[in-house]
């Protein structure tokens, strides 16, 4: 899904799904644990439920450099299942 130019991009911007917006970091995976962009393309799988984001109607997607922070991140796809 996604590489950073430099890495530890997750700190850098947000992500809005519906009423919750959050620094991407901070989402939690399910089980715990929480994303984190390296240089390289990998899987990130961020799980609705677990996020607090209704997953009926999730409502819109925002994502946007969080308080002037600044960033390459590729994203190839994105998609909900």
């Amino acid at each position: 899904m996604s590489g950073g130019a430099a890495g530890g991009e997750q700190a850098h911007f947000s992500l809005g799904l519906g009423s919750v917006s959050k620094v991407f970091g901070d989402s939690t995976f399910d089980g715990g644990g929480h994303p984190a962009i390296t240089t390289s393309y990998q899987d990130i799988r961020i799980p609705l439920a677990a996020n607090g984001i209704d997953r009926v109607s999730p409502g819109r997607l925002a994502m946007g450099f969080w308080y002037g922070g600044s960033g390459t991140i590729t994203i190839d796809s994105l998609s909900f299942r």
